[in-house]
């Protein structure tokens, strides 16, 4: 990330920092705001594997590293090294030892640095500083006590020894005559050699020790001038070198360095073969860069003899291959600059890729899309597309919503005399009516667009945003997140918006390039987070922690990293948001949203009061157990002026008994505390969270592997109809308002929705659960003390075996300061407070239940009825559907509909359009697979698709499921 994400929150957060978060004798730091989208948002520059294939690594320019879990896929840990303005932080290199345990990662850094990090826990152990330039390699020995580090510039090969598991380091070894940069370097399988290859033309051989580097010998191959990587085959006698401007390999003579053979080139007609691998029994020779196939993708190449025999190619990613890795179970792991990973695997019918991609929209080619509404306040560009094309959508930041794109929208336009521009597109030397614009050496043109009123234009780099007027002179700059895809300019003259690279759509006033918004679409057009550079955001339900902060903590520990969703309370500001585009300026878009609420005006920017952070100390990494407890030994850091109140545990979503710190106990203390958790004979997850006065932890997440025996299954139907002992029981309290005490309140069906849930429900006694209680409150009988007796009931009820489902259809009303009530039948909007039954209360007892606990919630009716309130507009429930689902809280959330929509009822359906879609699912038609079993997430689905027909896309339902709980039955089909 770019300098821009230190200005975006210096002046909200700059009072947050304590120093008993960053080490001993740091300055603390102000924190930086950044997307955390599950995936790397910049290209992957490197790729490495353990030894057994467990465990991939990915350094990325986007400033993290990524810890892999090589079966599933699964993102196990995001590594976060200090990081600085512009370009300090990127990384560019990264390798892992062989037994999985240690992973290095480096790249450009004020001080040059390789960071040493424990692969399970994320801790940073060991930084070795004070190299001469920027890293661009790493490598470990076979035995993992020996790191190579290559260097930028003629600065070579340094060599580094550890005997206590790289906790400190030393180094034994240097070469630095070079007149390039290293681009690659491999020891051989033996440890005993290291081959390096730069850009000055030459593969060099080392004898390599834990002692020493000598040089033994080195080539100039005549395949390429820019030798890039390299790989030794498994019994070391023969060393591939690829290139990154040619598509050719050379094979050499490990001993001799001479050329042994060159495979076969046939049907090549340019790209390059730059990462190299051998699979592990040496019987193939594989390649991957630019190459590309037929179907426009890069490809990876697999000789057969070891490079002598035929070739056939494999399309893998849309970009540069980095890296290529063989397994022992004959995978292929690549890394694609796009960024992606993923591997091929043989099977009976060819190979067949999976692909790990980027969780990023691609703006690239949709220049014809990327259209702007008049006043700049709704863009529209692809999802889900390779290359611009496929689904365009729209971004309303003024209703905060997912929108139609129109077709009166202008893309952007590259003007005619007397402002044109032309050779704007991946050039150096864009034109202004044949007048060269002068751009930096680096620096290459992607986009541009001209103000409708000639009064200037925007050109989008490689690097910046920059504003020229009509005689070319500049008159600002910005620098971008990452490449800059496409630009465009509001009718009204007064945006520039640009899409880049990382996912982003940033909004700038053309009078002075002041940033005032940041706009992350998810590809699954559902989720989506928009804020601004104080840090005031709004988002989708499921999206709250796309974003957050970055803390350094000094240069020897890892940073912090805290989602949004800590923030909530503090920070959640869409009607803030929603203002921005109408002023231009931030502190008036604060002062009108709280006019609009009467909301009392801050005097001063306070600091964030932040919440704990848990770290596991052991046991390190996943746990294998067969014994029903499991003990970790946690620490917890907090301010000094917000002490740890309680820990709480969940496993697989369930809330265990809260743990409360003895007086006396110093859970921050090195060496931590005791926490003993009990987990079922299946594998689980186990979160642990800690809370203070500010608020709760970021869960620190423990994976559980059962080895003991397992008890016979009872997700499928015929198990759980015929063992009712080992079925769990279902308690609903599901509430319908109809007819208010004010009859000008009144709805048509939401008494009947909750009575037709509660039937769907009951029909499941005897079947999924053992037994079924339903508390129905309707209209006169759903009183606030009525619904508020009700949550008593659920809560008190439910037990670990069970499941609790709160089902609420009527009217919901946010009051002026964005919390969420539920009108009961007595309820007065202008009384929220003394007569609405509060989001707290929901919360308090929902995330209090002991069992799984699901919320549906359809309070979204039409305002029309409530237009005489002080509250103003309609009720926005992606607050409380956030954070009901957070993961310290444990809900799973159905939603009829998001955002400021209204939900939707009819006579024709008899019920509302939620309801009678969630009654359908759960009765037989969410039986998608035919196998008696609707799962959350099969309900969900069916849901989602069953609504937008309904109502022809005028509503959106959505569910969340908090991290740490997996699908599960929720219904059985009777037949």
């Amino acid at each position: 990330m770019k300098a821009y994400f230190r200005r975006a929150c210096a002046i909200a957060l700059a009072t947050c920092v304590w120093n008993s978060f960053a080490g001993p004798d740091q300055p603390a730091e102000a924190p930086i705001l950044r997307t955390s989208i599950g995936s790397h948002s910049a290209p992957i520059r490197a790729i490495d594997v353990d030894s057994k294939g467990r465990y991939a690594v990915t350094a990325a320019e986007d400033k993290t590293a990524g810890i892999w879990d090589l079966e599933s896929g699964k993102l196990l840990q995001v590594l976060r090294p200090p990081v600085g303005p512009g370009n300090d932080g990127k990384l560019f290199a990264a390798a892992m030892t062989p037994d999985g345990a240690m992973v290095a990662v480096g790249g450009w850094s004020a001080d040059n640095d390789v960071y040493l990090f424990d692969r399970s826990s994320g801790v940073l152990r060991h930084r070795i500083t004070g190299l001469p330039d920027v890293v661009t390699q790493l490598t470990f020995s076979p035995d993992g006590r020996t790191l190579a580090v290559g260097l930028w510039g003629v600065n070579g090969v340094r060599l580094f020894s550890s005997d206590s598991g790289w906790h400190s380091s030393r180094e034994t070894g240097s070469d630095n005559r070079y007149e390039g940069a290293v681009s690659g370097a491999k020891f051989s399988w033996d440890g005993a050699r290291l081959a390096v290859a730069s850009t000055d033309g030459l593969i060099r051989s080392y004898a390599a020790t834990q002692r020493s580097l000598s040089l033994v010998g080195s080539t100039r191959p005549a395949q390429g001038r820019q030798p890039f990587g390299v790989a030794w085959s498994p019994d070391n006698r023969l060393l591939a070198v690829g290139f990154s401007d040619s598509a050719s390999v050379a094979v050499l003579n490990a001993d001799s360095l001479q050329l042994a053979y060159a495979p076969s080139t046939t049907g090549i007609s340019g790209g390059s073969l730059n990462a190299v691998s051998w699979t592990r029994d040496g019987e193939d020779l594989l390649a991957a860069g630019t190459l590309r196939g037929a179907d426009r993708l890069n490809v990876l190449r697999r000789w057969r003899q070891g490079g002598k025999g035929a070739a056939n190619d494999e399309s893998v990613a849309s970009n540069t291959v980095v890296g290529v890795h063989a397994l022992a179970d004959g995978r292929v792991v690549y890394a694609s600059a796009e960024p992606s990973w993923g591997w091929l695997k043989k099977t009976s019918n060819g190979y067949t890729n999976q692909s790990f991609g980027s969780a990023l929209a691609d703006f690239r080619n949709a220049r014809n899309t990327f259209r702007l509404s008049r006043d700049g306040a709704t863009v529209a560009f692809p999802l889900n597309s390779t290359r611009g094309a496929g689904e365009v959508t729209a971004f309303d930041v003024v209703q905060l919503q997912w929108t139609a794109p129109q077709p009166q929208w202008k893309p952007p336009s590259a003007g005619k005399p007397p402002v044109g521009i032309s050779d704007w597109f991946e050039n150096t030397t864009p034109t202004l009516n044949q007048r060269r614009i002068s751009l930096p050496e680096s620096e290459i043109s992607m986009t541009a667009a001209v103000a409708s009123n000639n009064s200037g234009f925007a050109i989008g780099t490689s690097q910046h945003v920059r504003y020229y007027n009509t005689s070319g002179t500049e008159i600002w700059r910005v620098a971008a997140p990452g490449t800059t895809w496409q630009v465009n300019i509001s009718e009204s003259g007064r945006w520039v918006v640009a899409a880049f690279s990382d996912g982003t759509i940033h909004w700038y006033t053309a009078k002075d390039g002041m940033e005032h918004l940041t706009l992350f679409a998810h590809p699954d057009h559902r989720r989506w987070v928009l804020w601004t550079p104080s840090g005031y955001f709004a988002a989708g339900p499921g999206s709250e922690d796309l974003i957050g902060w970055h803390l350094n903590r000094g240069k020897d520990l890892a940073a912090d990293f805290f989602p949004a969703s800590r923030f909530r309370g503090q920070y959640y500001r869409p009607d803030v948001v929603a203002k921005v585009i109408e002023t231009a300026d931030i502190q008036e878009a604060v002062r009108l949203a709280d006019l609009d609420a009467n909301r009392k005006p801050r005097t001063e920017m306070a600091g964030v009061a932040l919440p704990p952070i848990v770290e596991i100390l052991a046991p390190s990494g996943e746990v294998a157990t067969s014994k029903a407890e499991v003990t970790l030994r946690i620490a917890i850091r907090t301010p000094n002026d917000a002490p740890v109140l309680s820990v709480r545990v969940r496993v697989n979503g369930l809330l265990q008994p809260e743990t409360r710190l003895p007086k006396g106990q110093d859970a921050s203390s090195t060496s931590g505390r005791e926490v003993t958790v009990k987990v079922p004979a299946d594998d689980s997850e186990i979160q642990v969270f800690a809370e203070n006065r500010n608020g709760v932890s970021a869960p620190a997440v423990v994976p559980v592997k059962w080895s003991g025996a397992r008890p016979r299954d009872t997700s499928t139907g015929n198990s759980a109809r015929t063992d009712s002992s080992l079925a769990p029981k279902l308690y609903v309290l599901a509430v319908g308002m109809s007819r208010y005490r004010n009859a000008a309140y009144n709805l048509d069906f939401a008494a009947k929705d909750a009575g037709d849930f509660s039937k769907a429900m009951f029909l499941q006694k005897g079947s999924l659960y053992r037994d079924v209680e339903v508390k129905v409150l309707t209209d006169a009988k759903a009183t606030k003390d009525d619904v508020l007796d009700g949550l008593e009931w659920l809560k008190r009820e439910v037990t670990s075996r069970d499941v609790g489902i709160l089902f609420l259809a009527g009217h919901g009303l946010n009051d002026n300061t964005g919390n969420y009530y539920f009108l009961p039948h007595d309820g007065n909007p202008e009384q929220l407070l003394r007569t609405g039954v509060a989001q707290n209360d929901i919360k308090l007892a929902l995330n209090s239940i002991a069992g799984k606990a699901l919320f549906f919630i359809d309070s979204c009716h039409s305002g029309n009825a409530l237009g005489t309130a002080k509250t103003r507009g309609a009720v926005d429930v992606n607050a409380v559907v956030n954070e009901l689902a957070s993961a310290e809280n444990g809900v799973i959330v159905f939603a009829a509909s998001t955002g400021r929509q209204f939900s939707r009822e009819a006579p024709e359906w008899g019920n509302g359009a939620f309801t009678k879609a969630v009654v359908e699912g759960l009765t037989g038609k969410a039986d998608f697979r035919k196998t008696g079993v609707i799962s959350h997430k099969a309900l969900d689905f069916y849901v989602a698709e069953r609504v937008k027909e309904l109502t022809k896309g005028q509503q959106s339902p959505v569910s969340i499921t908090p991290s740490g709980i997996g699908d599960f039955p929720i219904a059985l089909v009777k037949r």
